[in-house]
């Protein structure tokens, strides 16, 4: 089904009310576990807008690398914003889920 290992993921929390309470942090978890120990996968990757330093710390924290950008990929609000690539290999998600 994925004969190179990899996939490329994505979640988005609804309203404002649910941000900063870990719900994302929480599901990318169980979206990692899932792509790693029961899909086999080597790699996850992802992208997210420069102007969401939350989801960037969030996954930082989890163990994404950042891999790339897309300079003024996005004009939001009048300013032009990065597109961020990151990615985590399994090897790295074992190294920190056994420590």
């Amino acid at each position: 089904m994925f004969p190179h290992g990899e996939v490329f993921v994505g979640i988005g929390i609804g309203g404002r009310e649910f941000w900063g309470k870990g719900y994302g942090t929480d599901a990318m978890k169980v979206i990692l576990r899932f792509a790693f120990q029961e899909m086999n996968l080597r790699r996850v990757s992802l992208d997210t807008f420069e102007y969401n330093p939350h989801a960037i710390h969030s996954y930082e924290m989890i163990g994404f690398v950042h891999e790339g950008r897309a300079r003024g990929f996005l004009s939001r609000e009048g300013k032009r914003w990065d597109l961020l690539f990151m990615g985590i290999l399994k090897e790295e998600w074992l190294s920190r889920e056994t420590t």
